[in-house]
Formats: structure tokens, sequence, C-alpha cells
């Protein structure tokens, strides 16, 4: 990478967290926790859910490409974990609004899925119902977060890449010719 030194908004495009980590290591963070998050699903799923391991090839797959266009330095294998963030960034808008539904406007159906979750008989709202919902609340808000974050990121990133790339093929030798006049 040039080791010029830049000012300027072309220095801030190339940091994340506040401006403290450049956009490499910012994408190395993003893998280390996919990658971490992807070993502790196989371990919950391999003690409890074996068939469903299969599930988690998506994710995976998503983690070895972009570590390979990390890696490569193309732009193109950017676009699987830029497309299954902002899938996600949707997917969780989406059940924070039915879960909104439900919490406001069914309550009961909540109740009866935490009966069935926790092997318990109650049938009104307790304190242990608000605490769950709250949960639910808190998660869905910071996997929304994180996810839209891990998209910036990855957006950003691709476009570091394409500048990078660009700059080498332009910064080509120019051939100067200087007409002297004519006596």
């Amino acid at each position: 990478m040039n080791k010029i030194p830049m000012v300027g908004s072309l220095q801030r495009k190339e940091m994340c967290f506040g401006g403290k980590v450049h956009l490499n290591t910012g994408m190395r963070i993003i893998i280390l926790c996919g990658a971490l998050l992807i070993l502790l699903l196989v371990g919950l799923l391999y003690l409890k859910f074996k068939k469903a391991i299969f599930i988690l090839l998506i994710p995976t797959i998503v983690i070895v490409l972009t570590v390979f266009g990390i890696t490569s330095k193309k732009d193109r294998l950017m676009w699987p974990i830029i497309s299954i963030s902002l899938f996600h960034v949707v997917s969780s808008c989406y059940a924070l609004l039915i879960f909104s539904f439900y919490f406001f406007f069914k309550p009961f159906y909540i109740i009866m899925i935490l009966n069935w979750a926790f092997d318990t008989l109650h049938t009104d709202k307790t304190p242990s119902y608000y605490i769950q919902c709250g949960g639910i609340f808190i998660i869905l808000t910071l996997f929304l977060l994180f996810n839209a974050w891990q998209a910036s990121v990855s957006i950003s990133y691709r476009t570091l890449l394409i500048r990078e790339r660009r700059n080498i093929t332009v910064h080509q030798p120019t051939v100067l010719i200087i007409n002297r006049p004519q006596l």
C-alpha cells in the first residue's frame, strides 16, 4: 500500500471504529467475529441439533470468499459479505417489526412460545415475560446494528480496493513532449 501520508476526507474514508482502525484491520475483525460465531454455533448445533449443521455452509462460504478477497485484493469477492450483511439488516428489521406486533397486540402468542421453550405454565404476563422479551429486543437490535456496521465497513473496504486498483493502473509514466519554437 502507498506510504504517502493522507489528509482530510480520504484518510477518514479508510478508517473505521471512529477513525481508530484502518479498514484492513476492521475487515479482519469482522472475519474473526464471524469465524468465532460459526465455531460456537457448530459446537451448539453438534450438541443439540446435528442435522442443522449444514445450514452453516452459507456463512462459512461467505467467510472463505471474504478471506480470499482480502488476501488477493479482489473487490468482486466482497459482494457476498455485503449481501449477507444487508440481508441480515432487512431480516432483523422485519423480525423486530413482527416481534413488536406480537408484543403489543398478541402477547399470549409470545407467552405460549415461552411456555413451550422453557417448559412453564404461565397464563399471563409475568416479570420473566418482560425480561425475556427485553432480551429478545436487545439481541435483535444488536444484531441489526452489528450487521449495519459490517455492511458499512465492507462497502467502504470494497471502495478502497477499487481505488487502490485504479491508482495502480493510473500511475503510469507520462511522457511530456515540449515543442521548441522554431526560429
